[in-house]
């Protein structure tokens, strides 16, 4: 140990001949400059691998180096050491054996970190080398956030009696109740980790939910909601308070929904936050919406579209006019697909514009508007105006009215290919949604060359991902039409700490492709149902239904049929 002590983790690396006194002196600097761990700088400057560095740094110290990959955690050495020591040092507790703690370090140099949990447990520490990465991600499944919250929640509750203290101090004459400030350390701090929780869980949402005795939180992850925490009644309102400035709102405005946003970095990352209000008989509900760039999918292949669907619509990108629509309920990745379908068509010989509400991923290379109805910038003025700045491509975030409609079939008559939404359930009803507000058919005919529809479903998890044999029921979900097959092998979850025991991560597009063709237009002239024209395309184009392309992804591995039945409805087929 004395040794160790005198040894710089530099010095180390360059008397294992790992790196040279030059790239030690280089790494320092940028270390210095971005505030990263040493480590951290010379696997970025390309001078060592991590690999690389934990090996020469373990046999220099003649310690164990632990891939913490599969290494099973014991609780009881987990409720030794604190989860303040566990982040402040970088260290993760493995297991208790013979009185003495086996401690994982990032850093095994730190010797105040050994002391420190060596007097906090009472134990004797023997160290292993781990990689940075794998003991935070040790850190965050052992301790999560949860605990931090509370931590938060409890100082926040404290800070509260005391505001009240202080005012019946002050009010005691009679006089006005002092107002204390509430973007103070503890909210701040209780805010952050929320913020932190969610996208540590990878969720799309946040929900703050007042009720009559307290709140709740919960994430939205893979679109499921799950509950996070209860904090008390009397955090609420400097919670809302909190968020509500940060988000450019109102904070005397409690009776009427209001909207807003605000960025925030959590450690490496920068994501931002569309935030919407709505008063509730027990107080205001919050909802955020998560946008984080880091998880945006410009692969349509990778979201979902696959083979004969994929091919059909990549066809439909290549037209040089006409007006393209994705259709589905919020939250199917409506904006997702249209987001991969502009970086698919992307090229400096275009001229690509978009107008949104809002705007939630910024593109390179897109000229991107925001609607704004104060500067009275809507769908239509804005796309109006979007026909002026000599467009190829123009992305209409949503058609939701007949004017915006008619400036979109307006644009793609006049040489121009329209990306847009619409709210409806299958592809067909694109058409009849387009009749609804007052557009004639003979524009439809002429304008519209295809239409996808879409859902998401919710992936098998990886990491606990088992086969098992299909049940009879599942066999006639599968195989509608009869005579399944005796044997069929499917996939499914069985829960794990990677999906919070959901036996899903991550989620994935099934969809129903749409083409325009000639004997199509003919029955939009006259008016056809959207039965009739489902029936026809899947005569003639062999269209397939949104639910046989889940079909197909369950038989793929991909989900599974609860999740299947979660989302769609067993198809009519016509006889």
């Amino acid at each position: 140990m004395a040794i160790r002590q005198k040894l710089k983790l530099g010095d180390v690396l360059v008397k294992a001949e790992a790196i040279t006194e030059e790239q030690l002196h280089q790494a320092l600097a940028e270390q210095k400059q971005k505030n990263i761990p040493l480590g951290a700088a010379l696997v970025q400057l390309g001078f060592i691998t991590e690999e690389k560095f934990l090996t020469s740094l373990a046999d220099q110290l003649k310690i164990p180096y632990l891939d913490m990959q599969g290494v099973k955690i014991s609780q009881d050495a987990i409720r030794k050491v604190p989860e303040a020591i566990a982040r402040k040092h970088r260290v993760i507790p493995i297991e208790i054996k013979n009185g003495s703690l086996k401690l994982a370090m990032a850093d095994p140099l730190n010797i105040f970190a050994i002391d420190e949990v060596t007097i906090r447990t009472g134990l004797d520490v023997t160290t292993v080398l781990a990689a940075e990465s794998d003991i935070d991600r040790a850190i965050q499944e052992e301790y999560g956030v949860a605990a931090s919250i509370t931590a938060a929640v409890k100082s926040l509750g404290t800070q509260e009696e005391k505001k009240e203290e202080a005012q019946a101090i002050v009010s005691g004459g009679g006089g006005t109740a002092a107002t204390l400030d509430t973007a103070d350390a503890p909210v701040a701090k209780l805010v952050e980790m929320i913020l932190k929780q969610a996208l540590d869980d990878g969720a799309s949402d946040i929900h703050i939910e007042p009720t009559e005795t307290g709140l709740n939180i919960r994430y939205r992850i893979d679109g499921v909601l799950f509950g996070a925490s209860q904090p008390p009644k009397s955090v609420e309102s400097a919670l809302i308070s909190r968020i509500k400035v940060l988000s450019n709102m109102d904070i005397a405005e409690t009776r009427s929904p209001q909207d807003g946003g605000f960025s925030a970095k959590l450690g490496p990352k920068e994501i931002e936050l569309r935030v919407s209000t709505c008063p509730t008989i027990y107080g205001e509900n919050m909802v955020l919406r998560i946008l984080d760039k880091s998880k945006l999918m410009v692969d349509l292949e990778a979201s979902g579209l696959m083979g004969a669907a994929l091919k059909k619509y990549n066809e439909l990108l290549d037209k040089p006019y006409g007006v393209i629509l994705v259709t589905g309920p919020t939250g199917s990745g409506k904006t997702t697909t249209l987001y991969g379908s502009l970086a698919k068509v992307n090229s400096p010989s275009r001229n690509i514009k978009t107008i949104e509400d809002p705007v939630e991923y910024r593109l390179e290379g897109i000229r991107q508007t925001q609607v704004n109805p104060k500067a009275n910038i809507t769908f239509a003025t804005g796309l109006r105006s979007l026909m002026r700045q000599d467009p190829d491509i123009i992305m209409v975030g949503e058609i939701r009215d007949t004017e915006t409609a008619e400036i979109a079939i307006q644009a793609a008559l006049t040489g121009h290919l329209v990306l847009s939404t619409l709210h409806t359930n299958d592809t067909p009803g694109a058409l009849s949604r387009l009749s609804d507000l007052k557009v004639e058919p003979f524009l439809l005919a002429s304008s519209i060359v295809g239409v996808l529809a879409q859902r998401l479903v919710r992936k098998i998890c990886k990491q606990c991902k088992v086969q098992h044999e299909a049940t009879e029921k599942e066999r006639s979900v599968l195989f509608p039409g009869g005579n399944p097959p005796s044997s069929v092998t499917l996939y499914h979850g069985e829960g794990c700490k990677a999906c919070k025991k959901s036996g899903y991560s991550g989620r994935m597009g099934i969809f129903e492709v749409l083409v325009i063709t000639d004997d199509l237009r003919e029955l939009v002239l006259q008016k056809a149902a959207p039965m009739s024209i489902r029936e026809r395309a899947r005569e003639t184009q062999d269209m397939k239904s949104l639910r046989e392309d889940g079909i197909s992804k369950v038989l793929g591995g991909y989900t599974t049929v609860d999740e299947l039945n979660r989302v769609t409805f067993a198809d009519v087929v016509p006889a």
